[in-house]
């Protein structure tokens, strides 16, 4: 059964990325569609951006719900064996969701100066979801950062 699992995920992780480089040596050598009007300049847009994009949707689609599906049956399989183990699991998913909060707390909902933008997007929720994702990001990255910082002092006391 192994082997027959390994085989079929094989094959489908290399059929997914040649269809990933077959997408994108279209993006080069697929020619262009019509110009897009950017102020004074045209911008030409290459003919196969939509497939990539969407393509590039599904996988991200699809490596989320793979590692939902995998997490949430290895919490409950876990949850059978060994309840207190499972508790514990749940730490980082509890401190990511209070980070987010937190960095959705900080952020702003005014609108966003963009030069050359004049859509509507880049106020209201829109920009308190970009704001908490910046914020998100420095809050991880200094969470790394001590955590690297930590675990070399910790050696060493150790």
């Amino acid at each position: 059964m192994s082997k027959i699992v390994e085989r079929i995920s094989g094959i489908s992780v290399l059929l997914l990325g040649l269809i990933s480089v077959f997408l994108v040596i279209l993006i080069y050598v697929g020619g262009n569609a019509d110009s897009i009007m950017v102020g004074e300049d045209a911008l030409t847009v290459p003919k196969f951006t939509d497939p990539l994009l969407y393509w590039s949707y599904f996988l991200l689609a699809l490596a989320l719900g793979i590692t939902l599906l995998l997490t949430i049956v290895g919490f409950v399989k876990n949850l059978i064996e060994n309840p207190a183990a499972a508790i514990k699991q749940l730490i980082p998913l509890i401190l990511f969701v209070v980070i987010f909060v937190i960095s959705w707390l900080f952020g702003s909902a005014e609108k966003i100066s963009i030069i050359g933008y004049e859509g509507t997007d880049n106020q209201g929720f829109w920009a308190q979801f970009t704001d908490m994702l910046i914020f998100s990001i420095y809050a991880l990255f200094i969470g790394l950062g001590l955590t690297i910082v930590g675990s070399g002092i910790y050696r060493k006391i150790k």
